[in-house]
């Protein structure tokens, strides 16, 4: 364990360890939704990111994210967790509830802590809505800027999940015995991303995850075959908070209702699996995937922004 940290809410950090996981896990479980709405992490996510595609990313060095995730202790109670993307300046921070004296304690605490990347700048995201939040950061004399992506959350028990498609296409998941291989899910990732990046291997690592579902993998087959349009999404049946990421159509088959097909069909599955709001991350509006977010339905639509700690924090 680190060397405690001395302010007005003390705490210890340690790294993430197989030891201490399944405590973690607990801990991100009782902290939604109220984590997902402010932060945008959720179970399901925290779990890709823990077995999913940096594990492939970062297989010469297995022992990386230690490094990245810090679990932070007052005595023996986790109260708060506090992840970095790898190489990037982006933290999380999770608390279980409206903490603004901890909030502001670690936000005292990263720039020297293993989370930090030099030379880089420590981003944190924030919903709009979470004013106590803002409170805080603005006293830690960080920048803000507004808009820089919007969180949908759909009650479940509320969305459509009326499905129709043209004729000869079909609404398909990794469940299903005839299955599509990953290579034809990352043709249709890349070509509505516009990337020459293979994302077959990040698939592969992210089917090792304990918590994947492949009936959460849906896809819109065209009647060639290809795979015209895909979501995956994530359910956590013990605290009813499920994602989905990504959503995507290749550029071929648009405007065919396609994405909101496979959507309302994850959706579904996701109540079925004992999922209670879902939610989908997005860039601002009026961006072109914005319109089939709110066509799906939403129960909120919140704003997020980006908030940058000064250089004074942040120096190495």
């Amino acid at each position: 364990m680190g060397a405690s940290y001395s302010g007005l809410v003390p705490f210890s950090e340690e790294p993430l360890t197989n030891e201490n996981l399944d405590e973690v896990i607990a801990f991100f479980r009782a902290s939604n939704p109220f984590a997902q709405r402010t932060w945008g992490w959720d179970t399901g996510r925290f779990m890709d990111w823990r077995w999913g595609s940096n594990i492939h990313s970062e297989r010469e060095t297995p022992g990386w994210f230690s490094t990245q995730c810090r679990v932070l202790r007052n005595g023996r109670e986790i109260v708060a967790v506090a992840l970095a993307e790898t190489g990037r300046g982006d933290v999380c921070v999770i608390t279980p509830a409206e903490a603004p004296s901890l909030v502001r304690e670690v936000i005292e605490w990263l720039p020297a802590s293993p989370l930090a990347a030099p030379g880089n700048p420590i981003r944190l995201e924030s919903s709009k809505s979470a004013e106590w939040l803002r409170s805080v950061l603005t006293g830690a004399g960080a920048v803000e800027e507004p808009n820089t992506g919007v969180e949908w959350e759909y009650d479940l028990e509320a969305v459509s999940t009326d499905v129709s498609v043209p004729d000869g296409f079909r609404i398909e998941s990794l469940a299903a015995g005839d299955a599509v291989g990953r290579s034809a899910i990352s043709d249709c990732i890349r070509a509505a991303f516009g990337t020459d990046h293979d994302v077959s291997p990040t698939l592969e690592s992210i089917e090792s995850n304990p918590m994947y579902r492949p009936e959460l993998s849906v896809y819109a087959k065209a009647p060639d075959g290809t795979v015209a349009a895909y979501c995956r999404g994530t359910a956590d049946s013990e605290n009813g908070v499920c994602g989905i990421d990504p959503v995507c159509t290749h550029p071929d088959y648009g405007r065919l209702g396609l994405a909101k097909a496979v959507v309302r069909t994850c959706f579904a599955t996701q109540r079925r699996l004992g999922g209670r709001f879902s939610f989908i991350g997005s860039a601002p509006e009026p961006e072109p995937s914005t319109f089939l977010y709110r066509s799906l339905g939403p129960s909120r639509a919140q704003p997020g922004s980006t908030w940058t700690l000064p250089a004074t924090l942040t120096a190495p």
